[in-house]
């Protein structure tokens, strides 16, 4: 229960928006907010394999224009290795 509240009230959520949360699965933040937060919320969720600099190093600002995701959750340490 309060996944699903904090996946709606940390990240705006609103019907109709398209969330991704890049965590990997298996960790909690994962579980959390890719799985049970999302899925308790009926949320649209974009589940991602891979990683996030191959082929190139726009690949998650690619993955986000081709689904329209307008909510991105992810590391800040992600972040700087793509700088």
């Amino acid at each position: 229960v309060y996944v699903s509240m904090t996946h709606q009230y940390v990240f705006d959520y609103h019907d109709g928006d398209i969330y991704w949360c890049t965590a990997d699965v298996g960790w909690v933040t994962g579980h959390s907010y890719i799985v049970y937060g999302p899925l308790a919320n009926g949320a649209t969720t974009l589940m991602f394999e891979g990683v996030p600099n191959y082929p190139s190093q726009s690949r998650f600002w690619e993955v986000i224009d081709k689904h329209n995701v307008n909510i991105f959750y992810t590391a800040p340490t992600a972040l700087r290795a793509l700088m």
